[in-house]
């Protein structure tokens, strides 16, 4: 099989799973505003940017440490299982140490982003979750270390945000709003960890005796801890703005803005699914010292990102007001901020495997410069942009950073490797971008007069639609053919078989 067959297959299975991931936390965020209102939204959102910043260092970066260690050591199954045991070991202990300073913290951390007591019990019930989530998460990259995504998907993508939502509105109606905003987030970390755990043996070969017995492995850790700063500044990054507007403001206001942000962070979910499969295959080329093919792997699946994010990002940039009418005519003044925070999703995914490049290429100290620079900028644009434009002035210091990121990345990966994401039939998804977008800007004014569920649902068919037509008159490469006679079943293929 060849790896564009691969990439696509896994990265279509990571897709639709990242897919529904992100569509069960749209029905999730849709079914909090309206059942318990944008001060309870606005809470969780605080409560989940705290604990997925503790998340980051209970997983102490071992879970990027996994993916190069595993191809690292491939061929050789003692020294991967010995990997794999070493790092499941070492979490273990971090992740109860961080839970427990999550709780013993929770009351001052309510405080200084103006929560009161229930945030602070919020952040505290979620603090158990942090255990089982690390785990979860080490699990699901040990198992991709060996290209299997399905389990990591699935648990991740597909369980947990599926449980948090049923159980959010089993709670709702059977217990009462605050047990809705309490419990369903850690249970929900709880059963994907209990449904992924026996597929790590199944995949990996490693057992209970195999984690018992790893020794400490300082190479994996001392390759880890910098890619855990790295992890912990792009995750403080992630939420920053969310962070910084309860500082600043209040609950309500961050619910009023959380809604615009992850809807647009729906758009990243393209990037996450190819680089998640491309991540193994760029370390082992790496290792092999195969610089060209990682630059053609590079170029192919930045188009191909870019082609999956023109009819998402033209629907939350173009049809802004409908898409928040779906939680509620208060949530339709977040609509500059929608797309704002698009454009930034739009440059994280499309130029953002730069930085999978980087990690997977040995570079971690760099990741970890520009991840802090990054910060500090965002820091910096958010203490000017925030107390004088609100949303707005959050949702614009994210579309900089982004903007300043890329950039940076592509000079640094042009520079050390010499080679970039650009090609000549990137100008076809580009060209079908501005066309699609003529249509949609052509009917907007009808597309506004309809229901908003209504005039999201024509506004998504249109974009994608009309993207699709033009990205088939315009020809599709070697590679996408390739892809279709791999995957679609045409007539008489199995014959020729």
């Amino acid at each position: 099989m060849s790896r564009n067959v691969q990439i696509a297959g896994q990265a279509g299975f990571s897709f639709a799973g990242f897919l529904f991931g992100q569509a069960t936390r749209f029905g999730f965020n849709l079914v909090v505003a309206r059942l318990l209102g944008a001060d309870a939204l606005g809470i969780y959102a605080l409560a989940v940017a705290v604990i997925q910043i503790a998340e980051v260092l209970a997983l102490a970066g071992l879970d990027s440490a996994l993916l190069r260690f595993i191809n690292l050591h491939n061929g050789d199954p003692l020294r991967q299982r010995a990997a794999i045991g070493s790092a499941l070991k070492s979490s273990l202990f971090f992740s109860l140490a961080i839970a427990l300073l999550v709780l013993l913290l929770s009351g001052p951390l309510a405080s200084a982003l103006n929560g009161g007591r229930l945030l602070q019990l919020t952040i505290a019930c979620y603090a158990a979750s942090i255990p089982f989530s690390a785990a979860t998460g080490l699990f699901g990259h040990a198992i991709q270390g060996f290209k299997k995504l399905e389990p990591k998907i699935i648990a991740t993508q597909v369980l947990s945000p599926l449980l948090l939502l049923l159980f959010t509105i089993l709670f709702r109606y059977t217990a009462g709003r605050d047990e809705a905003l309490f419990w369903p987030y850690a249970l929900a970390a709880v059963a994907a960890f209990l449904w992924i755990r026996p597929r790590l043996a199944i995949s990996t070969g490693v057992g209970t005796i195999d984690l018992l017995r790893a020794p400490s492995d300082r190479a994996m850790l001392s390759y880890a801890f910098p890619f855990m700063a790295v992890s912990l500044l792009s995750m403080t990054a992630h939420w920053l703005d969310v962070m910084m507007l309860g500082m600043f403001t209040d609950t309500a206001t961050v619910g009023l803005y959380h809604p615009a942000a992850r809807t647009a962070g729906m758009i990243r979910s393209v990037l996450l699914a190819f680089s998640g499969i491309a991540a193994p295959m760029i370390a082992e080329l790496h290792a092999g010292r195969r610089n060209e093919e990682i630059g053609r792997i590079f170029k192919m699946v930045t188009r191909w990102i870019v082609i999956a994010t023109v009819p998402p990002a033209l629907l939350f940039m173009l049809l802004p007001e409908p898409v928040l009418g779906l939680f509620g005519a208060r949530f339709g003044g977040g609509s500059t901020a929608l797309v704002l925070l698009t454009g930034a999703a739009l440059l994280q995914a499309s130029l953002g495997l730069s930085s999978t490049v980087l990690a997977m290429t040995g570079y971690a100290r760099l990741s970890l410069f520009n991840a802090l620079g990054a910060l500090c900028v965002q820091i910096a644009l958010n203490l000017f942009l925030i107390p004088r434009m609100g949303i707005n002035g959050a949702a614009l210091g994210t579309l900089l950073v982004f903007l300043l990121l890329s950039a940076l990345r592509l000079l640094e990966i042009g520079h050390l490797l010499h080679i970039h994401p650009f090609c000549r039939a990137l100008w076809k998804p580009l060209l079908s971008a501005v066309v699609s977008a003529a249509v949609l800007l052509f009917l907007r004014p009808w597309l506004l007069l309809l229901p908003p569920a209504a005039g999201v649902a024509a506004g998504a068919a249109l974009a994608a639609l009309s993207h699709l037509a033009l990205m088939l008159l315009l020809k599709l490469e070697d590679e996408e053919r390739e892809i279709i006679i791999r995957y679609l079943p045409f007539p008489g293929k199995k014959l020729k078989r």
